[in-house]
């Protein structure tokens, strides 16, 4: 072998040996930061359970009583029997059927808002409903819904002379509550 091959053969099994020792020492990290973290756990903290008597803990369930009954509002309870008119029916799947009247369509949100302010103006209860097709955004106006066909014919009747629009009546889904846009 060459001289000065093995020269730096050596010179490098000693640096690599007093890596080994050396690295270890210097990144190790200090003192502190080894003790910091203490394996031991402290005593658990004392419970002293007192007994407390019955008459306290009723007066406790009272008082929250009555605080919970100031902050919930009092039910209101319909008492009319809905199921025994004439006009109310149920679809196969146990939904009611119920008509609404599409007044009109719209691709800009302010126009059908705005329509459904006049309607409400003259005392129709009226909705909106939105979608998303391949063309964009559109906006469906509806008055209803109604469960008597009839009357809402009727109301057809009386938003075109109001209103000069002419309506198609369309069944109500209830499924489509869901895409209801500002009640």
């Amino acid at each position: 072998m060459d001289e000065q091959f093995k020269k730096r053969l050596v010179g490098s099994l000693i640096f690599i040996s007093l890596a080994i020792i050396f690295f270890p020492l210097v990144f190790d990290g200090n003192e502190k930061d080894r003790t910091r973290f203490n394996d031991e756990m402290p005593d658990p903290p004392e419970i002293r359970l007192g007994l407390q008597s019955m008459e306290n803990v009723k007066k406790k369930i009272v008082e929250m009583e009555k605080s919970s009954a100031r902050r919930v509002p009092e039910e209101v309870v319909d008492e009319n029997d809905y199921s025994k008119k004439a006009n109310f029916r149920l679809d196969e799947n146990n939904l009611p059927v119920n008509w609404s009247l599409q007044i009109g369509s719209f691709q800009k949100e302010q126009n059908a808002v705005g329509l459904r302010a006049r309607l409400r103006e003259q005392n129709f209860r009226s909705y909106i409903l939105s979608g998303r097709s391949s063309t964009g955004d559109w906006y469906r106006v509806f008055v209803g819904p109604l469960s008597d066909r009839s009357a809402l014919m009727e109301m057809k009747g009386e938003i075109e002379k109001t209103f000069g629009l002419k309506g198609n009546i369309v069944r109500h889904r209830v499924e489509q509550d869901a895409d209801l846009f500002g009640g």
